[in-house]
């Protein structure tokens, strides 16, 4: 049976882990180095390692049937990618890119077991680190029945509030790799819909410019994102 996407979002590990907890996952799981658009992983690849990010970007993308890239998640610092040892699976189900620098902590098992005899308090914290991304995964469930436009902007959203620079006022600027391609996959929508959905934004005065860099309007964003679209 074919593996799911695992990955754990807006984790705040680093907050969660200050004091000796961090200072114990730093001295059993150094930091790693790697360049833009490399692989931490590759779909198929021995599943012996969760990377624990630190630094950067990844996208983590999946195989259709049909042979084309899919997408699934774009992360940041904080976030965990890799089911090693977190669930029982031999190998990845995915290709984990980076799409800028990265630096990664890895932990394999054996790791994962050392921390836990020397540092009860990090085995303790990771463990609501994972129950907090359960309940946000079941909220992201619940979403997956917004209308196309609304999951197209709550995307957008997302990686405006994690990756944009924020500017004098309201304004917040979006360097991203992400294509209108990429978007879909993410919103679980078709291209066409993604590209329209942007182009509403557009339209309203939300968002400007095209082919990866984007000038928002996070309060409009924000109210588009709330407003009832149906």
């Amino acid at each position: 049976m074919r593996a799911s996407v695992w990955f754990a979002q807006n984790t705040r590990f680093s907050e969660v882990m200050a004091g000796d907890a961090m200072a114990e996952f730093m001295r059993v799981c150094p930091e790693r180095p790697f360049a833009r658009g490399s692989y931490l992983f590759r779909q198929g690849d021995p599943a012996t390692q969760m990377h624990v990010l630190a630094k950067g970007q990844v996208k983590l993308v999946a195989m259709t049937p049909e042979g084309h890239e899919r997408v699934v998640a774009v992360l940041g610092p904080d976030d965990f990618i890799g089911e090693a040892f977190v669930i029982d699976v031999e190998r990845y189900a995915f290709d984990a890119v980076a799409i800028t620098e990265v630096v990664s902590c890895p932990m394999n098992r054996a790791q994962f077991a050392q921390l836990a005899l020397h540092s009860p308090s990090f085995t303790v914290r990771f463990a609501e680190i994972l129950a907090t991304n359960l309940v946000r995964c079941r909220e992201l469930l619940i979403h997956t029945l917004d209308p196309v436009k609304r999951r197209v902007a709550k995307v957008l959203l997302e990686q405006v509030e994690r990756f944009g620079e924020r500017q004098d006022g309201d304004l917040v600027v979006l360097d991203t790799k992400l294509r209108h391609d990429d978007f879909a996959s993410l919103a679980s929508a078709t291209r066409v819909s993604a590209s329209t959905a942007i182009a509403e934004l557009r339209e309203l005065g939300i968002v400007e410019g095209s082919r990866g860099r984007y000038q928002v309007s996070l309060t409009g964003l924000r109210a588009y994102v709330a407003d009832d679209l149906d």
